[in-house]
């Protein structure tokens, strides 16, 4: 009896995905904000051990992984990829063991819906990850906007030697306490996004509402001071895909009859300013910028009665990418240009990692014709390509690629198609539902374009997001049969 309990304990804990994903995810966020000093560091490492104790789990017991639709194109991309660790075991051995146990996690662990589930406790768990989500990338961006105001400003060390993190606003751009602008603004879009899946999901209370609401305000706001292109860009790319989703008549009834007000509000809201992000977003900046300066002086009148002609107070606060990243591309194309060219060696299998210079001495390129701005470039990206396609071939070559963008296009084409064609009868579609959630992830392929979070990138929190719905909105509507 004893032993029972503890198996189930240890079921219902240790072997239990939806936690694993909340713990996770959790984990992963605090790692992109370097001014908790580390403190994600060995919890990390824990949940790496944890995860692959469900990934065996999952392999010889649960399955659920190979009920996925499609999952054998996932399947023969891991296996491309012990390919890939094994070529480049004399470079990269421990590096690539580690990319392949996260890419493993990624598609097995967090990907596969539990198939036991029912479907109102599958909904209960998807919102418990969207408010965990929501409240600490609020917490998070409300102490980032208070460093705007007060024009803080400082640098910490992370957990690569040699290499600090710029915190606050900095070179003109609200850092706040992540990694950099483009991270915090993708984090704020999530959130924002995440907020309307559980209103669709759910009938919101009041409070839920104004959770919500508030941090919809504060995300906007740092949108705006991070002045993120890749923020930018995901932002047009969801309200062109939305303008041309309305045509399906069957989602603009859903977004009518199936959202409460409140959640037709928010949509609105947020469409209003998307459009006002897209042409007017030099006015918001240039308005949040006379916060500080305002706050500032009216401080330094508090110190003194009487204020001095050359008192040093800041008279102007500028909101904008530094000169050096003044091209749009701020400094990518050169570093898809030295990527591009790692590559011709290994061009089927790639490298297994794309730190060259971090998890090596960077000999693995020494058969390559790199000049030295090529080599300059790989080591200001360190293994951050800023390209998620590129960052999948450079890392598992293009058989790799092949395997999972087939995978991609099957799940995203199909579901397409069922949203615009309804064929079988007996599928019950939620329109709204699907609709948005298709919209946000191809605003995230758009966003690729720019950044890397999908694959091959470790402990990124947009890709926990992205495969997780990817993974429950395939099993609403592309079971696999039995």
């Amino acid at each position: 009896m004893k032993m029972n309990k503890i198996i189930s304990c240890f079921e219902s804990v240790v072997l239990n995905r939806d936690l694993f994903r909340v713990v996770n995810l959790v984990i992963c966020l605090i790692y992109f904000m370097p001014s908790t000093y580390n403190i994600a560091n060995m919890p990390m490492k824990g949940a790496v051990v944890w995860g692959s104790i469900i990934i065996v789990y999952e392999i010889l017991i649960k399955r659920s992984f190979f009920k996925m639709r499609y999952s054998y194109l996932l399947i023969l991309g891991i296996v491309s990829f012990m390919i890939t660790v094994l070529l480049n075991r004399a470079y990269f051995f421990v590096p690539s063991i580690y990319n392949l146990v996260y890419l493993m996690i990624t598609l097995i662990v967090i990907y596969p819906v539990d198939f036991s589930q029912d479907s109102e406790t599958r909904k209960k768990k998807i919102i418990q990850f969207n408010n965990v989500f929501i409240v600490i990338i609020l917490i998070a961006t409300f102490i980032s906007i208070v460093q705007f105001v007060l024009l803080i400003s400082y640098r910490v060390p992370t957990g690569t030697p040699g290499i600090v993190a710029r915190q606050g606003f900095i070179e003109n751009r609200l850092f706040g306490v992540y990694t950099s602008p483009n991270v915090g603004a993708m984090f704020g879009y999530t959130s924002i996004i995440l907020s309307i899946f559980s209103g669709l999901l759910n009938n919101l209370t009041k409070k839920i509402q104004l959770l919500y609401i508030i941090n919809f305000a504060v995300q906007v706001i740092y949108i705006i001071l991070s002045s993120s292109r890749g923020a930018q860009l995901v932002i047009i790319s969801f309200l062109f895909l939305f303008l041309v989703f309305l045509f399906q008549s069957s989602f603009r009834k859903a977004v009518t009859e199936r959202t409460s007000i409140n959640i037709r509000w928010l949509i609105a809201i947020a469409l209003i300013f998307l459009v006002f992000f897209t042409i007017g977003n030099t006015y918001a900046k240039n308005l949040l910028a006379k916060i500080p300066v305002a706050i500032e002086n009216k401080i330094e009148i508090k110190k003194t009665d009487q204020v001095e002609d050359n008192l040093d107070r800041p008279d102007k606060v500028v909101v904008q990418h530094s000169d050096g990243n003044s091209e749009f591309s701020a400094g990518r194309f050169s570093i898809w240009k030295a990527a591009v060219k790692a590559t011709e060696p290994t061009l089927f299998f790639g490298h297994g990692e794309t730190d060259f210079f971090g998890n090596s001495d960077g000999t693995v390129l020494d058969k390559v014709q790199l000049n030295s701005m090529d080599i300059n470039e790989l080591r200001r990206a360190h293994g951050n390509m800023h390209n998620g396609y590129i960052q999948v071939i450079v890392s598992s070559g293009i058989i790799g690629f092949i395997c999972f963008y087939i995978f991609y296009m099957c799940n995203i084409f199909k579901l397409i198609k069922l949203f615009f064609i309804k064929k079988s009868q007996s599928v019950e579609i939620d329109y709204a539902l699907l609709g948005i959630v298709l919209i946000f992830l191809l605003s995230i392929f758009a966003n690729e374009l720019v950044e890397s979070h999908l694959l091959f990138n470790k402990r990124d929190v947009i890709s926990i997001v992205f495969w997780y719905y990817l993974g429950n909105i395939s099993f609403m509507y592309l079971k696999k049969e039995n």
